[in-house]
């Protein structure tokens, strides 16, 4: 019986010293190399790592397109304005002498060229010719502005001898075209509104510059007024409708023109 029970000890022992043994075979030793981790198969993609985004912030500056609109916008006002400029003489002291019809005449002298609120204002100064030697008692003096605009060249007059019907009219607007047209209303001699149809009607080359003629038509009348206005110079010729007051007599036209060889620069 004490023999078994040693031999039956004696086994225990054994298997337990044989599986610790089997058990440190397994792990690995300081030299070895952990197997490398299994690789997928081809055709398998691994999830790629999440990366942090890095996009930048919006800008609150405005899209560059709008950008540049509004530099073009800028752009298209300055040209507009010194295309209109480039129709009045360059500088002050320039004298405008008209002769016209029924001995009729007036003469200007550009005194200041100036700008204010965007716009550029000629101030010239003179005086319809007196043909009465004195004996009117009527005020013959003028005072002419031209004002232009980003897309207009206006003229504003005061003075009741000048041949002129309107004090304060649009004589030219932007586009610089033949066929451009557009509408006005001004104040008629008795403070009635007058609706003008205007439109270049031709452009044509004087002396080396443009000249434009322009038709001023009275909606609600014969009555129509027509200037040429040439680069450099400004108005040269002036034509309108006399409206015959007594009934039964002919319209007519009378004018005015530049008289070149008298006007000019002073100095």
């Amino acid at each position: 019986m004490k023999s078994r029970l040693a031999y039956l000890l004696i086994s225990i022992v054994i298997s337990a010293l044989l599986l610790s043994a089997c058990a440190g075979r397994n792990q690995p030793g300081p030299d070895q190399t952990p197997e490398p981790a299994e690789t997928a198969e081809p055709g398998q993609s691994r999830e790629p790592a999440e990366t942090p985004d890095t996009s930048p912030e919006p800008s609150a500056e405005p899209p560059q397109d709008e950008n540049d609109a509004d530099d073009k916008k800028q752009d298209d006002e300055r040209g507009a304005a010194a295309e209109l400029t480039a129709l009045l003489p360059e500088r002050e002291d320039y004298e405008w002498v008209y002769n016209g019809f029924a001995e009729y005449g007036h003469e200007l002298e550009l005194e200041k060229i100036r700008k204010e609120d965007g716009k550029v204002i000629y101030e010239a100064e003179g005086e319809v010719f007196d043909l009465s030697a004195g004996e009117s008692d009527r005020d013959f003096d003028i005072k002419v502005n031209y004002i232009v605009t980003s897309d207009s060249l206006i003229q504003e007059k005061k003075g009741q001898m000048m041949m002129d019907q309107f004090d304060s009219m649009v004589l030219l607007k932007l586009p610089l075209e033949e066929g451009n047209s557009w509408t006005q209303t001004v104040k008629g001699t008795n403070g009635e509104d007058v609706e003008l149809k205007c439109s270049i009607e031709k452009i044509e080359e004087k002396n080396g510059a443009r000249a434009y003629t322009v038709l001023y038509q009275d909606q609600n009348s014969p009555y129509y007024e027509k200037r040429v206005i040439v680069e450099g110079t400004g108005v040269t010729e002036f034509t309108r409708l006399y409206i015959a007051e007594r009934e039964g007599d002919e319209d007519f036209e009378i004018s005015y023109w530049l008289y070149e060889e008298a006007s000019g620069y002073k100095d």
